[in-house]
């Protein structure tokens, strides 16, 4: 667009910034006109978050602005490091959009968002983020009035560009959203959501095809749900389904900074800024009038009623909550706040809390909190594919165990996992097969691959909301978690109170103080097996883990049959607590009903029948179990039905069907599920469905099981899981080793590849695996086959002498 020059006011002695437009620009016909005009418009915008226009001017043919000058780093250079963390960054994208709300609200669409034109500013509260060159691309672009049309014409940086830029079609203030999201894109995870690498790969990936999930680009982000939606919903193709105003995206923004900065120790207390005119409320949530006496709401300002038109809040928060109007307000210190919520404060008896989601009325719930132990020292020790392989390993074993257990996950943090569940002992059973899960992995790994962890229970009222949970509970397990030690399931008295003591033995373990008071509170644990596997046999599971228990995982369906009962038991038991052995003879009843439903549900369950009848290798009548009219709709029968069309050669329905699955869906796949995928990329390595299955499902999980495969004995399995992570070029593969052993296979065709693709790596290494499979070729294979060609194994023979001849 122009030449800078760094000039001097000379009136007020100050340093300031010349732009100068290049002289092709100036010549336009019409230019000068249209120059004045929009430099009065960038002139007319104030905002801390943007670099203020000071003057402008023409002398002949030639025109300029004047600006301030600002020092500073650009972002471009301060992403030369890797990203930014998460507080700064948020921070920092907060003060950008409401940056961008102020040009915007000027009637100005920036049309070039990107590092390059971000300045980070010293400032008196801080760093300022301070947004350059704002509406100049207008100059270049043809009059609304002219005979010319905006459509057609490409302008900005290729790797930011909105869809409609990128096609020239008309745009928008909700283009510039789009390439805020590209940015925010890459000041979270380091990296481009398209790989390009060209501007005509940039411009043909931003037109059609999908971003990679902010989750795999930035995994440490996972736990904030929120965030990586927001950040994903800038970047839809459709303008309609963005944030629709600059003001909606800073107010989600400052919710998920508000929300970060109360679940990051050492972040300082947040600032909350609630603003009049954004129609969201402080923080994403409902903030009822305030109680009578108490003259205090939420964050101690009193809300209004919203007005016509407010908008919809952030992540997804009630419509209709009222904003709040007040000036901004700081919250409260928080004292002993947990790591994934903070204690709510009651304030005439409203509670005033935070946490970035919509507040749910109060809940009678066991909070259940886990961790790894030596998480941070290992983090440290471990190569980074080392640490994505422990935590995926870590998620896949125990996240499922939530859900069978009937328990809400809440929120993950890293190693760590938060989940509410309606019954202590459901709580109890899912901490136990959690353990169980780990001792039976830990029996396959060396001892420095091992997980450990603490599993932490404690029963009372909380609020929970779609990412926090809230309340005295939680900093009380909390504190469970500081004294709990790894391998066991450890519970407070609340727990130990209400639980069902046939299930589980227990014995104390201690106790904590209860934070802030003087009181404590006495700990339990499961008792564990004195040898061997440390509560497989009070789950009904075998050390080898080859059968479950009849409950696991079906006491939803359970309670939904009894309950008609509750409300009738409630009433029952006032009466009963007064006669305890009626009672104990009622209890011992109800625990027999129980797990008379639990079975009978679980017999009936189509897909346990058709996993029975997959394992006795019936896969036609486990489909017919799954299309049964009472089957359950959901990614377990979607998958379970995937293995299913495997196991009878329907490829590209497995392959569909995989591909069909939401992300939630593909979160977990069973490993019989990638077996299967392995097994059709080793029969068929130009298969793209198959390909494209395995891409859709998490990398971790998939990379972290085909390395296994690939140590198995040689099969189709083995040869496509070496093939696929080989193609993925997956760090720390043994190629050397794993194709001289893929040699041994009685495949013909494998052993062919395999010594194409040891001739092509060219390492003399594999000269005696390579000889010894010459000398075995001639003999017949044992399955009657044919004898496999020599000439390739010859050929790569040949090549690799040559190559470490002298």
């Amino acid at each position: 667009m122009g030449e800078v020059y760094l000039g001097e006011q000379v009136s007020l002695g100050r340093k300031v910034a010349i732009k100068v437009l290049h002289h092709d620009l100036h010549a336009q016909a019409g230019m000068a006109e249209r120059f004045k005009r929009e430099a009065r418009l960038l002139s007319a915008v104030e905002h801390p978050a943007v670099v203020r226009i000071v003057d402008f001017g023409e002398s002949g043919d030639a025109a300029c602005l004047v600006m301030e000058f600002v020092e500073g780093q650009s972002l471009h250079d301060a992403l030369q490091g890797g990203p930014l963390i998460a507080p700064r960054a948020l921070a920092l994208l907060q003060q950008l959009a409401e940056g961008l709300a102020a040009i915007h609200d000027k009637g100005i669409i920036h049309r070039d968002l990107k590092p390059e034109n971000v300045l980070i500013a010293p400032s008196v509260r801080g760093e300022q983020a301070r947004l350059l060159d704002f509406g100049i691309a207008r100059l270049v672009e043809p009059d609304a009035n002219s005979a010319l049309s905006q459509v057609g014409v490409v302008l900005g940086t290729p790797e930011y560009l909105s869809p409609e830029q990128a096609v020239g079609a008309k745009v928008d203030t909700r283009s510039d959203l789009y390439s805020f999201g590209v940015l925010a894109y890459r000041v979270l995870s380091g990296r481009l959501p398209f790989d390009g690498p060209t501007p005509r790969h940039f411009l043909s990936q931003h037109a059609s095809s999908a971003p990679l999930p902010l989750e795999r680009a930035a995994p440490q982000l996972s736990r904030y749900v929120g965030l990586l939606s927001l950040v994903m919903r800038l970047l839809d193709k459709d303008p309609a389904k963005r944030p629709q105003t600059a003001n909606e995206l800073a107010d989600a923004l400052g919710i998920a900074h508000a929300a970060l900065m109360a679940f990051t120790p050492g972040q300082g207390t947040p600032i909350v800024h609630a603003t009049p005119s954004s129609g969201t409320a402080a923080f994403g949530m409902n903030t009822a009038p305030a109680l009578s006496g108490s003259g205090t709401a939420a964050f101690g300002v009193n809300p209004a009623p919203a007005g016509p038109g407010s908008g919809t809040a952030a992540f997804g928060v009630n419509p209709g909550a009222p904003s709040v109007t007040a000036p901004p307000v700081q919250s409260q210190p928080r004292t002993g706040t947990a790591a994934f919520g903070t204690a709510a404060r009651m304030t005439g008896g409203m509670p005033s809390v935070t946490g970035g989601a919509a507040v749910t009325k109060a809940q009678n719930v066991t909070v259940m909190l886990t961790d790894i132990q030596g998480f941070t020292d290992r983090m440290s020790r471990q190569t980074h594919e080392e640490n994505a392989r422990m935590l995926d390993t870590h998620d896949r074993l125990l996240m499922p165990l939530v859900r069978e257990h009937d328990g809400k996950l809440v929120q993950k943090r890293g190693d760590a996992l938060l989940a509410v569940f309606r019954a202590p002992s459901t709580s109890i059973r899912c901490g136990m097969a959690m353990q169980q899960a780990l001792w039976r992995y830990n029996q396959t790994v060396p001892l420095e691959h091992q997980l450990h962890i603490r599993v932490c229970l404690h029963a009372g009222e909380v609020l929970v909301t779609n990412d926090a949970v809230l309340g005295e509970p939680m900093e009380v397990v909390k504190a469970v978690e500081h004294v709990a030690a790894a391998d066991e399931v450890t519970f407070t008295e609340a727990v130990n109170m209400v639980r069902n003591r046939a299930e589980a033995s227990a014995e104390p373990c201690g106790t904590i103080p209860l934070p802030g008071r003087d009181e404590k509170v006495q700990l339990y644990r499961v008792t564990r097996a004195a040898e061997g596997s440390p509560f497989g046999a009070a789950l009904g599971i075998p050390e080898d883990g080859t059968k479950q228990s009849p409950l696991d995982g079906l006491r939803t369906k359970a309670r939904e049959g009894m309950a008609g009962l509750r409300t009738k038991a409630r009433k029952g038991m006032a009466f009963l607590r007064q006669r305890p052995r009626v009672l104990a003879g009622v209890a011992g009843a109800l625990v027999l009903l129980v797990a008379g439903v639990a079975w009978t549900v679980h017999a009936n369950d189509p897909r346990v029948r058709a996993r029975a009848l997959l394992k006795d290798g019936k896969p036609k009548e486990a489909l017919q179990q799954l299309d049964a009219p009472d089957a359950p709709k959901g990614a377990e029968t979607t998958r379970l039905r995937a293995m299913a069309k495997h196991s009878v050669g329907a490829h590209n329905e497995e392959h569909a069907l995989i591909l069909g699955l939401d992300k939630e869906g593909q979160t977990a796949p069973e490993m019989a599920l990638l077996d299967g995928l392995a097994e059709d990329f080793g029969d068929n390595e130009k298969d793209l469905s198959a390909r494209r299955a395995l891409d859709a499902l998490p990398a971790p999980t998939v990379h972290s099981h085909l390395e296994s495969l690939t140590r198995g004995q040689p099969s189709t399995k083995q040869w496509g899981a070496l093939r696929y992570l080989d193609w993925k070029e997956h760090p720390g593969l043994d190629r050397l080793g794993l194709y001289s052993a893929a040699l041994e296979s009685s495949d013909c065709n494998v052993r062919t590849k395999a010594a194409q693709r040891l001739g092509s790596l060219g390492d003399p290494a594999a000269l005696p695996a390579l000889t010894r499979a010459l000398e075995q070729a001639p003999q017949k294979p044992s399955n009657g086959g044919k004898a496999c060609n020599t000439q390739i194994l010859s050929r790569a023979i040949e090549d690799l002498k040559k190559k470490s001849a002298p």
